[in-house]
């Protein structure tokens, strides 16, 4: 079945009377389901490369933007007043590290991990007390020890509906029993085209831009054993972004 299978894939579906009697005959089962699967995967390994060289092409763009930009800084003060002590935090989707430096600013020993090895570069430069490992919070492993709070700030943007909930199973297994959780996503529903396709020195990029709804993800992470607390608010006009607060229950 293998073998039909990597064989029928090698033909363009305008050559389908060039296939074989033996194969035409097993199309239905092997050709319809198995291309719109493989092409699933397809698409999704071309949007995560997307999304990488995006930002490994802006790294520089975003630090000179956000490292003098506080923006953020009353809610990160906010979120490190919940812990008693010196808290250990994840900064997930950490970028060129300017949330990285907030934290560890404010007191927290910080690890921050990201897709973009060009990011991490500036990230460890900038920030030589904070640790820093390229890795996708959809595959982190056990490798990072455990947290008393992780912040995910504009990351799970790049995260589509379907795989929230590996994200938030993944935060949970990473977070103390009664630990914190800080979300910044931009609400909607959906992949959004317009803000993911950008065009830079001639080169267009996707950077694949998802909008999620509230309650989308408070259920997610419920499921994963989060329990929401509060939605906590900028002065300044935000936009559709929304910043939520869990603990683990």
């Amino acid at each position: 079945m293998e073998y039909i299978r990597q064989t029928i894939h090698s033909y363009k579906l305008y050559d389908i009377f060039t296939i074989p009697q033996s194969l035409r005959d097993k199309m239905v089962e092997v050709i319809i389901l198995p291309i719109e699967n493989i092409a699933e995967e397809e698409s999704k390994r071309e949007i995560q490369k997307g999304v990488k060289d995006f930002y490994d092409k802006t790294a520089k763009d975003w630090a000179e933007t956000w490292y003098s930009d506080d923006t953020m800084l009353p809610l990160l003060k906010k979120f490190i007043g919940m812990f008693d002590a010196t808290p250990r935090i994840l900064d997930a989707g950490c970028g060129a590290g300017y949330e990285s430096m907030r934290l560890a600013n404010l007191g927290a020993e910080v690890v921050g991990i990201d897709i973009s090895e060009e990011s991490l570069n500036i990230a460890r430069m900038e920030n030589p007390n904070c640790r820093f490992e390229l890795m996708d919070f959809k595959y982190i492993g056990d490798s990072l020890g455990v947290f008393d709070g992780i912040v995910s700030i504009g990351s799970i943007i790049h995260v589509e509906n379907s795989d929230l909930q590996i994200v938030f199973d993944n935060f949970a297994g990473l977070t103390k029993s009664t630990g914190f959780l800080f979300i910044v996503f931009a609400e909607g529903d959906g992949y959004n085209e317009k803000k993911s396709i950008r065009e830079i020195d001639g080169e267009k990029y996707n950077r694949a831009t998802y909008h999620h709804l509230p309650e989308r993800i408070i259920d997610v992470a419920h499921k994963a054993g989060f329990k929401y607390l509060d939605e906590w608010f900028i002065d300044e006009p935000f936009g559709q972004w929304r910043n939520f607060v869990f603990q683990k229950s």
